[in-house]
C-alpha cells in the first residue's frame, strides 16, 4: 500500500529540481512527500513532465546547459558518474564532441538505458569522482584515462591532459595514478600512452 503524506512538500521538490536543471526522481519525490498519485495528477496537468520511468522534469523550469548531463545522472538514481568525453566536456578539457552522454555507473545500477546514454560499469572510489557544477563526474584525470582507454584521438587526450596540468584540474602524478590503478586491467596499454602524453605537455 502506498504511504500517505498529509503535508507532500511540493516546494521543496521543486526548489531541489531546480537546482539540478529542472530535473527530479521518483526518490525524491518520495522524500518529499509525495505519492505517486500526486506525481501522475502533475504529470497530466502538465506541471511535471515524465522524461524516463521515474526520472521527472519541472515544466516551468529553464533549460540547463548541461540538460542532458543531468537526465543521465539522475536517472543513475545519483549514483553513477558522467565520465569519458563527456566528463572532458563537462571539465572544458579538449574539444571533443560526445554524440551520447557517457556515463559510468557500479554494477548494482540495473537500469536500461535504451539508448539514451553510453554506459559503463565500473565500481567508482572517493578519489575517482568529484562534484562539478553540481554534477557528479569522474575526476579530471580518471576521465582523461578513461577517454584514452576508448579510443579518442590521441591529439585530444594531448590537449586534455596539457589543459587539466595548466588548469589545475588534475597533476601529472593524478592521472598517472589514474592509469596505473591496482586492477585496472587496461594499464599495459594504456600507462605507456599517457607516460607519452605527459611527456609531451610538460615540454
Amino acid at each position: 500500500m502506498e504511504e500517505h503524506h498529509p503535508n507532500p512538500d511540493q516546494y521543496g521538490l521543486e526548489a531541489l529540481a531546480l537546482a539540478q536543471g529542472g530535473y527530479f526522481d521518483r526518490g525524491d519525490a518520495a522524500e518529499h512527500g509525495l505519492s505517486d498519485r500526486l506525481i501522475h495528477h502533475h504529470v497530466h496537468s502538465g506541471r511535471f513532465e515524465r522524461v524516463f520511468p521515474g526520472v521527472y522534469r519541472l515544466s516551468v523550469a529553464p533549460f540547463s546547459p548541461h540538460d542532458d548531463l543531468w537526465q543521465a545522472w539522475i536517472w543513475s538514481n545519483y549514483r553513477g558518474a558522467i565520465s569519458h568525453e563527456s566528463a572532458l566536456q563537462l571539465f572544458g578539457l579538449s574539444d571533443v564532441l560526445p554524440s551520447r552522454v557517457q556515463i559510468t555507473v557500479p554494477p548494482s545500477v540495473r537500469r536500461v538505458a535504451s539508448g539514451q546514454f553510453e554506459v559503463f560499469i565500473s565500481d567508482l572510489t572517493e578519489e575517482d569522482t568529484i562534484l562539478y557544477e553540481g554534477l557528479r563526474a569522474t575526476s579530471p584525470a580518471r576521465s582523461i584515462v578513461d577517454a584514452a582507454r576508448i579510443g579518442i584521438g590521441p591529439e585530444q587526450i594531448a590537449l586534455a591532459v596539457r589543459q587539466a596540468v595548466e588548469r589545475g584540474l588534475a597533476s601529472p602524478a593524478q592521472i598517472r595514478r589514474a592509469a596505473s590503478r591496482a586492477h585496472y586491467r587496461h594499464r599495459r596499454t594504456v600507462l605507456p600512452f599517457i607516460e607519452q602524453m605527459l611527456a609531451d605537455a610538460v615540454r
